[in-house]
């Protein structure tokens, strides 16, 4: 048996395996829920182009594009690697309250460890800045890693825990968390043998200047409708001007 260390590792580098074979273009709808002092939603159609981010993000209500960053996230979206989160609420009080926002989260870095030829009895790895465990919950059929920070960790966010898949080693939960009650939290599927996201939350308690008051803010989205494509769906994410093509829908989600 791994040690957790040498789970997570694994894991680590099956999970980057599998995003490096992400489709080159995926198109999906995402329903955004935005909480701060009330609740909004929106509908957002995104096709996105897997090798370096770049989306139209149209939105359904106002009919409107946008050429940017996914929303919320790339549906390859790697949390177990270090990433950048951007997000927004905007509260107008014209025909009554109504709230919209935004979040923007890319990675930073892959994670990806080098393989050590050793027996796993004899040479034990360590995660800089974690000490690595399996929960109390694990089974052979459902792996859960729990992560604690040490004496090593000086980030404001850390990875907390991690639920995967024993056969495939692949990711079904990602947890993490932080200062201000920051918690990140990403739930994946398999679609059409794509690893992918199904919802993604984050959330932090934010506080006014001068600590005069704080606020709870949480942004969310609900992935669906996956569609692929090995050339662009639309023109402006074509390359070089190479010619688009329609996408195709997904199969449903393996269960």
């Amino acid at each position: 048996m791994l040690s957790p260390a040498d789970a997570f590792i694994a894991v680590a580098n099956a999970t980057a395996a599998i995003v490096e074979k992400a489709p080159p273009y995926v198109t999906y709808h995402v329903r955004g829920t935005f909480h701060a002092a009330g609740e909004g939603t929106a509908d957002r159609t995104v096709t996105v182009r897997t090798d370096d981010g770049l989306s139209i993000v149209h939105d359904d209500a106002s009919g409107k594009d946008e050429l940017r960053p996914p929303f919320p996230a790339s549906p390859a979206f790697d949390a177990l690697s270090s990433f950048t989160l951007n997000g927004q609420i905007t509260i107008s009080n014209g025909k009554g309250p109504h709230h919209d926002g935004d979040m923007r989260i890319t990675n930073v870095h892959p994670l990806h460890y080098e393989s050590v030829a050793s027996r796993a009895d004899a040479v034990s790895r360590s995660i800089k800045g974690y000490v690595v465990t399996y929960a109390d919950d694990a089974t052979p059929a459902l792996g859960h890693i729990h992560l604690e920070r040490n004496a090593a960790m000086h980030d404001r966010k850390w990875l907390r825990d991690v639920w995967y898949d024993p056969a495939t080693l692949l990711p079904s939960r990602i947890v993490w968390g932080g200062e201000n009650d920051f918690t990140l939290d990403t739930h994946y599927q398999i679609v059409a043998d794509h690893w992918l996201l199904s919802t993604i939350t984050a959330s932090e308690i934010v506080h006014a200047p001068f600590w005069l008051g704080r606020m709870s803010i949480f942004i969310s989205g609900n992935y669906d409708g996956y569609q692929f494509s090995d050339v662009a769906p639309d023109p402006r994410l074509a390359p070089n001007g190479a010619t688009a093509a329609v996408a195709t829908p997904a199969p449903a989600p393996s269960p």
